[in-house]
């Protein structure tokens, strides 16, 4: 889970920025004010022309290229319901020491199915279409060609090693193109479309069904689903790394960040019983 240096624009005042964006995409904003993505790291404004565009920034020197053109490449997925890329403009800011990027895309006019990456209602009433679009999505993302990579082996082994040590062998054998970053607030309803494509990439077999099955640990219900929906994926060896790798992925940011702290006892749970499980398939 990258944390790169970045401006936190809920607290920074931008009218040069927007001014900007307009004049280079040829649009005005709307007047109802941005929405704020994870820690402020970006803002995003309905358009004049029925569009939608995000704003973001990196510091000069800190920039991930595989987040940092994630959404332009994405615009060549197909099969899968996302926001289309329109048109995207990047620009250098000396004085603030960041570079911008702006993309404008088509507009999702449904809210996303939580506020939050984690979910806590039991029932958030998606239809059995929605689930069935979730499987027909992600298992078109599955089958794409990219040399993008969303989660490294190495990452998986030290998290899973700092966790487990030893006791099990953390080598994936299936690897599939994956959004890498599937949880409850980049997913909408009542008509799915999966949101924030900066990371996707490569990734275990199953880290998409395993990233939604950790952010739905705190509704039962909702994480059965996910488990009953994606069983094949999850039930594998790749499968099982995948959930293991997200459990104490996650357990890291409880620990080091504060961030999704209730989680925290069910993904201890979850991470021992997967290091069991694991160990005892390579006996």
């Amino acid at each position: 889970m990258e944390r790169a240096a970045m401006l936190d624009l809920r607290e920074n005042s931008l009218p040069d920025v927007i001014e900007y964006c307009k004049k280079a995409l040829d649009v005005e904003f709307r007047d109802d004010g941005p929405t704020f993505g994870w820690g402020g790291k970006s803002a995003g404004f309905g358009t004049s022309r029925g569009t939608w565009v995000k704003i973001l920034s990196r510091a000069t020197g800190s920039i991930n290229e595989r987040t940092w053109t994630g959404e332009e490449c994405a615009s060549v997925l197909s099969g899968v319901s996302k926001p289309r890329l329109l048109r995207s403009i990047r620009w250098s800011d000396e004085e603030r020491g960041v570079v911008w990027r702006a993309d404008e895309t088509t507009l999702v006019s449904f809210p996303a199915v939580s506020s939050t990456p984690e979910i806590r209602n039991d029932s958030p009433g998606l239809s059995n279409t929605w689930w069935s679009d979730l499987g027909e999505s992600l298992a078109a993302l599955a089958r794409q060609k990219t040399t993008r990579v969303g989660v490294r082996q190495d990452l998986i082994n030290r998290r899973i090693r700092e966790f487990a040590g030893d006791a099990i062998d953390s080598s994936v054998d299936e690897w599939t193109t994956a959004h890498a970053d599937v949880h409850w607030a980049n997913l909408t309803a009542p008509t799915l479309v999966l949101l924030d494509w900066e990371g996707w990439g490569l990734g275990p077999r199953g880290l998409d069904a395993a990233t939604l099955w950790v952010f739905s640990l705190l509704a039962p219900s909702v994480a059965e689903r996910v488990s009953d929906e994606f069983s094949e994926d999850l039930s594998s060896r790749s499968g099982k790394i995948a959930q293991l790798f997200m459990c104490v992925e996650l357990l890291k940011m409880v620990r080091d960040y504060g961030d999704h702290p209730d989680l925290e006892k069910p993904l201890s749970r979850e991470a021992d019983r997967l290091v069991t499980e694991l160990a005892e398939s390579t006996r």
